[in-house]
């Protein structure tokens, strides 16, 4: 049986290593969002650390992030119904999903399905909120769905700092690296960093209509 707890520490872990690493090189900055890259010490990859700033407060964002079928509805990258389903609760912090994507790039990528950890975790000495992930296995799905390619999303993560002197202002850091059984690889490398772009997009478009 799989020790979600121990999967989930692991990847906190390793996140938090690639927030402080050095090596990085630039990749692109469009519409308030910064990113830059390097090569995965994980997979034979790319991992990307991108950041960001909103001008709302980090617990609008963290409970947009957080909550499933909210989610559901402002992430344009998942079915907007039945794209995320919570398959196991370990604890009010920990869940284990299945997330499915639509297909990208014009149907030249098809739907991924991914099995994760998903986590969240507020440091106590300076009130930052991690919400991070990784692929695990769970024996509800041990095997990808027909008409879905199961992908690995390798330990990602998004950090969301309080702006001091400024409740209603949140500063994000992303770590994202993902395995979407891609073949070229530049395909990938062409996907995933878009896919973060559109993701910020989303995120403020919501915000936008929430009147925040």
């Amino acid at each position: 049986m799989t020790d979600y707890e121990a999967v989930a520490a692991d990847t906190l872990n390793i996140v938090e290593k690639y927030v402080d690493s050095d090596g990085w090189k630039p990749w692109k900055q469009s519409n308030g969002l910064t990113m830059v890259y390097k090569d995965s010490s994980d997979f034979d990859g790319n991992v990307y650390k991108s950041w960001f700033e909103l001008d709302v407060s980090p617990d609008i964002v963290i409970d947009l992030a957080w909550d499933i079928k909210k989610r559901q509805k402002w992430q344009s990258c998942i079915p907007s119904n039945d794209g995320i389903e919570c398959i196991e609760r370990i604890n009010e912090d920990l869940l284990i999903l299945r997330s499915v994507s639509v297909p990208q790039m014009k149907g030249l990528i098809g739907s991924r399905d991914f099995i994760d950890v998903y986590g969240r975790y507020r440091y106590p000495d300076n009130q930052v909120t991690v919400i991070y992930w990784g692929s695990t296995t769970h024996p509800s799905y041990s095997d990808s769905v027909k008409g879905h390619v199961r992908g690995h999303n390798y330990p990602s993560a998004t950090f969301f700092y309080p702006v001091d002197g400024n409740p209603n202002q949140t500063r994000g850091l992303n770590i994202l690296q993902l395995d979407g059984r891609l073949r070229p690889r530049k395909i990938t490398d062409r996907f995933l960093p878009n896919l973060q772009f559109d993701m910020f997009a989303d995120i403020k478009k919501v915000l936008k209509d929430m009147e925040y």
